[in-house]
């Protein structure tokens, strides 16, 4: 027969007899009452109340620390960028290197791109200065500017093809760009038609060739049609719309005549991006473009609504798997804890006779005569 150890009422830690519930004294084995031999076993304590107050300061500091980490990540983004918001998403595919895919490391439709503020006209490098010295970004040569426009809210982002200087002596443009860029690359007309040596004064036409993304064709700009602005401004065109209509190798005019942004008209420049994710944007709110009207638009390429999706399971996916793998860790060291520490049921085996022993010897001290049978019982 078991005897647990419980509280009692009248007194703090007694213990009971399991069949009659008599007080046991702590010395004896035997029930006072009913003279039942019994084996005493340390109880097993309840856990504690969980305490709400404290559960809701560890919710509290594990709230107040993701807003942290939040916070000092948009603090760095802006101290790189300058430029809030930093980020902008692409609603068209203006900039896209071609109809059926998209690729990472170009500007495609839904991409999030990082924009950096270039408030300086020596922060911004155009396709000519690119093409000259080898610089390129997103695929191309120079940056990629994010500008705004008197016409639409929504800025635009195309790549500066070259700056023109208004010289209002002259009431022409200059075009230093092209000092750099080797002559087989370009060629320019005054209006009267007598060719362009150095490119100042500039009212005619001008050609660049090996232009466009995979650099094949030739781009024929319009520099008089833009004398009526006299200001000065960049010339710009979207990567993909210079293809628009044209079949390689051939000769084209695709870039932006709607447009001659200044230099204050400039939000930043494109540094980095996080493709796809912009789509969750563009479908809950759709652009000025259209895009989307749900998900799956065919307006953009198969593949990157694939890989938007693939990338949200692996988001979700990835915490429950660290989260299940953590647990499995922990129960093999607990298992491999209990094996080296004998935590394996000997510990409790050896728990009564350690008991017994005591009593016999707390027995034998007081001069106590072992006695097998219970108190009253017949010889």
């Amino acid at each position: 027969m078991e005897v647990e150890q419980t509280a009692d009422k009248g007194a703090v830690g007694a213990l009971k007899c399991p069949s009659c519930g008599s007080d046991m004294v702590s010395d004896s084995e035997y029930c006072p009452r009913c003279g039942r031999k019994a084996t005493l076993e340390t109880p097993k304590e309840d856990k504690p109340p969980r305490n709400i107050r404290k559960s809701l300061l560890y919710l509290g500091r594990d709230v107040g620390l993701a807003v942290l980490i939040v916070v000092i990540i948009l603090g760095v983004i802006y101290a790189y960028t300058r430029v809030w918001p930093p980020m902008v998403v692409i609603e068209s595919e203006s900039m896209q290197h071609g109809n059926d895919a998209t690729y990472i490391g170009v500007i495609d439709t839904g991409d999030l791109v990082l924009v950096q503020a270039a408030p300086q006209r020596s922060d911004v490098t155009t396709w000519v200065q690119g093409m000259a010295t080898g610089y390129m970004t997103y695929g191309n040569y120079g940056d990629v500017i994010i500008f705004k426009t008197s016409s639409q809210s929504t800025p635009i982002i195309h790549r500066p093809m070259f700056y023109m200087e208004w010289n209002a002596a002259t009431g022409k443009f200059d075009i230093p760009d092209l000092d750099g860029l080797p002559r087989g690359l370009w060629r320019a007309t005054y209006f009267n038609g007598t060719v362009v040596v150095t490119p100042r004064g500039m009212d005619g036409t001008l050609r660049l060739y090996q232009s466009g993304w995979d650099w094949n064709l030739t781009t024929v700009f319009d520099i008089h049609a833009f004398l009526g602005k006299a200001r000065s401004g960049y010339v710009t065109m979207g990567d993909n719309n210079a293809y628009r209509g044209l079949t390689p190798p051939s000769e084209g005019n695709n870039y932006d005549r709607q447009y001659f942004p200044r230099q204050e008209d400039i939000v930043g420049k494109a540094r980095g991006e996080l493709p796809w994710f912009g789509l969750i944007k563009l479908v809950l709110y759709p652009g000025e473009t259209g895009c989307c009207k749900g998900w799956g638009d065919s307006y953009v390429p198969k593949n990157s609504w694939d890989s938007l999706v693939l990338a949200l399971v692996m988001i979700i996916a990835t915490p429950i798997v660290i989260d299940i793998s953590s647990s499995l860790l922990r129960k093999d060291d607990q298992t491999e804890g209990k094996e080296k520490t004998g935590e394996d049921g000997s510990q409790e085996a050896e728990e009564p006779n350690s008991i017994e022993v005591k009593n016999e010897d707390e027995r034998a001290l007081k001069g106590e005569q072992k006695v097998d049978k219970p108190p009253g019982g017949s010889d």
